[in-house]
């Protein structure tokens, strides 16, 4: 996630309803996923059996779990039928704001993008939802942070008060995100204390079920001694992707040349920040800076990302949305540069949702950079 309390990452990504497999089918606008269930409590279908990772997902995100007995008697009480409304009138909060994202996503990135690309996206921790949304045809998805990785929550396991209180701190760790688009970390830590919710994997396997995809598979795996997950699934239109997260130190002192290499052998030339604590303005983190700088062919950044100054003669750059200063917290890296810049090019009009630390519409700036 981020190596400051303010870790915080915008997310975003269509919905469709949940599919039994893989398959195209036409993408569609953000939709409520919650909205082809009863809202009588008790009136999910009762399921048998065992729960699979993907059951967890959907069972967190408030949505009927497919297998897994224990779980969906729980589903069937008040107290879990009251986290699917909070869930649900949270998320539908965010609905416009996703279909202005991926609306500028399907004219401003994918007429420029092939199929089956790798995205790096330093400090994004477990934003899967958003990576995924502006890249919605990339097959690999490289989230990087500071938290552990974590594992499948054993929630079956646990008595059925605990699971509930377990929702409590689930709904309040994920509530930021769901209204305004992004992760305080700190915040985060702080809710999901339980054992069972620790780490980013029951944040992505809710974020798959929230979007209406399906989990196929988690993995564990270490790069350069340090663990990492990976999730492959189906998403909402019927697209195979992987999701790696790496818990990944990538200031000088920590970015290991193991960690290098394998992010190089990955192939991914596409790289994206966003609200990173303008960690690669810093000395301490120039390594990390240089290395995306030359692996990438293309970054997509808001102003948190590396500085305008950084990117010499070989880039072509495309300037989206508003940019006149950092937010208070961050005033003193002010870019006088890219305020010039957007003054020359005159962008046509605003983004239409927030981004990074402007998650007010109109606000949120991007940069487009891309090698040539």
């Amino acid at each position: 996630m981020k190596h400051t309390p303010l870790g915080i990452h915008l997310i975003i990504l269509p919905i469709l309803s949940c599919l039994a497999s893989c398959g195209p089918l036409e993408p569609s606008a953000v939709q409520d996923p919650h909205q082809r269930d009863a809202e009588s409590p008790g009136s999910f279908p009762m399921a048998l059996g065992k729960a699979e990772p993907n059951d967890i997902g959907l069972f967190l995100a408030g949505m009927p779990v497919r297998n897994g007995a224990t779980l969906s008697a729980i589903q069937q009480t008040e107290e879990y039928q009251a986290h699917r409304r909070e869930m649900r009138a949270v998320w539908g909060l965010s609905t416009l704001r996703l279909n202005h994202m991926r609306s500028w996503s399907n004219s401003e990135l994918a007429p420029n993008f092939g199929d089956g690309e790798t995205v790096l996206y330093p400090f994004g921790g477990p934003d899967l939802l958003h990576v995924s949304a502006m890249f919605p045809q990339a097959r690999t998805y490289v989230l990087m942070g500071l938290e552990s990785a974590g594992e499948v929550p054993a929630l079956e396991s646990m008595p059925p008060g605990e699971v509930l209180a377990v929702l409590a701190a689930f709904r309040q760790a994920t509530r930021t995100q769901l209204e305004s688009g992004y992760f305080i970390t700190q915040d985060m830590r702080s809710d999901l204390h339980w054992i069972a919710l620790r780490g980013v994997t029951p944040i992505l396997l809710s974020t798959v079920a929230l979007t209406g995809g399906r989990v196929e598979s988690v993995n564990r795996f270490a790069v350069g001694g340090k663990p990492g997950v990976e999730l492959r699934f189906c998403d909402a239109a019927g697209l195979s992707h992987r999701a790696c997260y790496i818990e990944a130190d990538l200031s000088n002192a920590g970015f290991s040349s193991g960690c290098r290499k394998w992010l190089a052998g990955l192939g991914g030339n596409i790289t994206y920040f966003k609200a990173a604590s303008y960690l690669m303005h810093s000395d301490r983190f120039s390594q990390s800076r240089e290395f995306f700088l030359t692996q990438s062919q293309v970054i997509l950044q808001d102003d948190s990302g590396i500085p305008l100054r950084c990117f010499t003669e070989g880039w072509t750059m495309r300037y989206f949305g508003v940019y006149e200063q950092p937010i208070e917290l961050f005033s003193k890296y002010q870019q006088d540069d890219l305020r010039q810049a957007y003054v020359a090019t005159q962008p046509t009009s605003p983004l239409l949702f927030g981004t990074g630390y402007r998650v007010s519409q109109m606000e949120g700036n991007l940069l487009l950079a891309s090698k040539h």
